[in-house]
């Protein structure tokens, strides 16, 4: 808290009027004499038809007739008296209560007139100085008055209450290096060489360096490296959340910056940084017509008094500043671009050196190419140099963690941080996968059955992709399934999520049928109802992929989705990116989409007309071509036909489905479960549908095994049993009967293999 120098003037005619009087106080009634001889209080006292001579005698008759003390000492100063106290502690009250800085004429006066009972209250009312029409007397016309005029000392408080030096922190060597942006700052300090509006907008993706420029701009004045006429400025960064800080009453918001506007045009040669300038619209504006930070700060930046950089991204530029045409064309635009992979490099050479000094490590040149090259090919959605610093300044600082001083940073640092970045295994960065994959194909066929041509194709593809040699700039692969119903186009998906360690994303197509429900996916388009929420986290596609950017997609029964959906498609299948109705763009680069469909089933099961009874063939691949566009179909790596079960693999998957509740019986009530062959056959036999493919099969076991078994277990009390499921030979029906000597288990083959039990008694 600071009073101006004219406050300060007036109490100083106060306290001198005292000592003409040898008085030993100083009283509230020297204060008024004091600030009623002020000229621009004097001035507004005049507007209400005061007599000012007068009243300026009276209040000298009064003080000539207080006591006087005969004082030998000429530097003897009076005492306050407890009221003037008061008073002033008063005033100093009242600017702590509103948010300001200093002690102003109206504050004293404000506080004279409170104090009741003194001779200074007495003058006022009788000379009809109504507290009131003062006040809005005061605020219409000087209303400013007081802080109009301060000293450069006031003006460096203002300033480092509410910004940050720039220059001084580059004096101090606390700003990073800028490298590569030769060009950028060439044009600022083209635009900041103008008489008027010399003021730059730098409008950029999040991420690509605008504020590292501004910094830069900083270093080069320090460094004598600006042009002649930008030598010894100062520039200072403001927040304006500062500015907002604390500013509860209506004009406190207004002050701030007006003595932030005063101070800079005090300090001279200075150069006001905004960053996130898209917050000036609206900030510090309430309900009631209160102008905001923008239309403050017009007047200083369009007359030159001001120059000003500012920054902001693509985004917030198209929404706030080109619905603001007064305020854009107060600035020249700049646009910062992404830097180039080489310029990355560079960039992160130059910080290398600060962040082995802070994290004590060592940084390899390994180190810095693999977190360009990793950040360029896996993190998608941020933009360079900021995406690859984060990179390695995380690698750095998990061995600062780890206290591991003077250690190397390498490449697998680095992969280890993309991998916790974007949810990519480090073995599939690292190229370690190939253990993931030898037994691939084996383990698939293991567990699907009567589709290896199928899988064989689909392996190879990720085969491709594994050895690093598929195209980057697409997703891993892409296949559409077409086949009948039941026959392991899913299951595949499934299987090739858990053997690949990717997570499954999976898709009911039939939900997204209407027009509307594409919002669903990528977020409403403006001007519908949520597109508001929309803007944080857009569609369940652009949430799905942000969340796990490497996973398995699986679009089921693609055939029943609206065709606005398909032009999804065709961009994640041709670029590898989804882009929301909210602007943000997502990668799909390290995705597997699996698309499924059972086109032309229905109609290749109908019988040939005439002789014979084989089915129709071609009918799925003509139904596809139907219904496909041919720029949809070209985007795909592969169309893979799913075809009929035969008995054996039927089989197959009566054991497959079987295992589980023999795992389950052992392990709750210790029973052995056991086939012969003929109960195999039958129940393949009696599950399978050629219409419905092995999904009946789940149900028939269900029906046939499971619950007669649950309630042999209830209420029979059967455990620790060996149980063999046969056909009745009288009902030709499933039966159980508990065998001790002998055990029954079910081959790879479907054959019966009956061993002696070496725990019969």
């Amino acid at each position: 808290m600071n009073t101006s120098p004219e406050i300060e003037n007036i109490i100083s005619k106060a306290v001198e009027k005292a000592k003409s009087f040898n008085h030993e106080y100083v009283t509230i009634e020297h204060l008024l004499h004091a600030l009623v001889t002020h000229p621009p209080f004097k001035k507004v006292l005049s507007q209400f038809n005061v007599d000012t001579d007068l009243m300026i005698g009276e209040i000298e008759a009064y003080l000539n007739g207080l006591h006087a003390i005969e004082s030998k000492d000429p530097e003897c100063v009076p005492k306050k008296t407890n009221s003037l106290e008061r008073v002033m502690n008063r005033g100093v009250t009242q600017v702590l209560f509103t948010g300001r800085r200093q002690v102003t004429t109206i504050d004293l006066y404000l506080s004279i007139a409170t104090e009741g009972n003194t001779h200074a209250h007495y003058f006022l009312l009788k000379y009809g100085v109504v507290k009131a029409q003062f006040i809005d007397f005061w605020q219409k016309h000087y209303r400013h008055q007081d802080s109009q005029q301060i000293g450069a000392e006031q003006a460096d408080e203002i300033l480092e209450e509410y910004t940050t030096n720039l220059t001084q922190m580059a004096r101090d060597d606390k700003l990073e290096p800028v490298i590569g942006r030769v060009s950028e700052i060439d044009d600022i300090i083209n635009v900041l060489a103008k008489r008027f509006k010399a003021n730059v907008l730098m409008v950029g993706d999040p991420g690509v360096g605008k504020t590292a420029i501004a910094e830069g701009i900083a270093s080069a004045v320090v460094n004598q490296e600006v042009p002649e006429f930008l030598e010894g400025h100062e520039v200072y960064s403001l927040e304006i959340g500062n500015l907002l800080a604390g500013s509860k009453y209506r004009g406190e918001f207004e002050e701030k910056v007006k003595e932030v506007i005063m101070a800079l045009e005090v300090k001279k040669n200075c150069i006001l940084f905004i960053d996130e300038a898209h917050t000036m619209g609206g900030a510090g504006s309430t309900s009631n017509g209160s102008v905001d930070f923008a239309n403050m700060i017009k007047p200083a930046i369009t007359k030159g008094t001001l120059k000003v950089i500012a920054s902001t991204t693509w985004e917030e530029y198209y929404e706030s500043f080109e619905k603001d045409r007064a305020l854009m064309r107060r600035f020249y635009r700049v646009t910062i671009d992404e830097p180039s992979h080489d310029t990355t490099v560079r960039i992160l050479r130059g910080l290398s050196e600060r962040l082995n000094d802070f994290h004590e490590v060592n940084i390899t040149e390994e180190a810095i190419e693999s977190a360009v090259e990793m950040a360029d090919r896996y993190i998608h959605e941020r933009k360079n140099p900021d995406k690859s610093i984060d990179l390695l300044d995380a690698a750095c600082a998990k061995q600062r963690v780890l206290e591991s001083k003077g250690v190397d940073i390498t490449k697998s640092l680095i992969l280890d941080q993309v991998e916790k970045f974007t949810g990519v295994p480090a073995d599939k960065l690292k190229g370690d996968n190939v253990d993931r994959i030898t037994n691939l194909d084996v383990n698939v066929k293991s567990k699907l059955y009567g589709q290896d041509d199928v899988v064989d194709n689909v392996i190879e593809r990720v085969y491709v992709s594994f050895a690093g040699i598929g195209n980057e700039t697409k997703p891993i692969a892409s296949f559409l399934f077409l086949g009948p119903t039941g026959t392991g186009k899913t299951e595949l998906a499934k299987l090739l999520s858990s053997n690949l360690d990717m997570p499954l994303l999976k898709y009911d197509m039939s939900e997204y049928s209407e027009k509307h429900s594409v919002s669903s996916l990528i977020g409403p388009p403006p001007g519908y109802v949520g597109f508001s929420d929309s803007q944080v986290q857009g569609g369940r596609l652009i949430s799905d992929l942000s969340k796990q950017p490497h996973s398995i997609m699986l679009f089921d029964e693609v055939e029943k989705a609206h065709p606005d959906i398909f032009n999804i498609f065709l961009q994640m299948l041709d670029e590898g990116t989804i882009t929301g109705s909210n602007g943000k763009q997502v990668s799909c680069k390290n995705c597997l989409i699996i698309l499924t469909s059972n086109l032309g089933s229905a109609d290749g099961e109908r019988l040939n007309i005439g002789f014979g009874d084989t089915d129709k063939v071609g009918e799925d691949e003509k139904a596809m071509k139907n219904f496909f566009k041919p720029e949809f179909r070209n985007r795909l790596d592969m169309v893979c036909k799913f075809g009929k079960l035969d008995q054996l693999s039927v089989k197959k998957i009566v054991i497959k489905f079987v295992a589980d509740l023999q795992t389950a019986l052992i392990d709750k009530h210790n029973i052995t479960l056991n086939f012969d062959e003929n109960a195999i056959e039958h129940l393949a036999k009696v599950g399978y549908d050629a219409k419905l493919g092995a999904r009946p099969l789940a149900r028939k076991i269900d029906e046939l095994i499971r619950v007669p078994l649950s309630k042999k277990i209830l209420f029979e009390k059967i455990k620790d049993a060996n149980v063999m499921c046969l056909i009745d030979d009288e009902t030709k029906e499933i039966a159980f009967a508990a065998t001790q000597k002998q055990i029954a288990q079910v081959g790879d083959d479907g054959i019966i293999e009956v061993e002696d039990n070496p725990n019969s008694s």
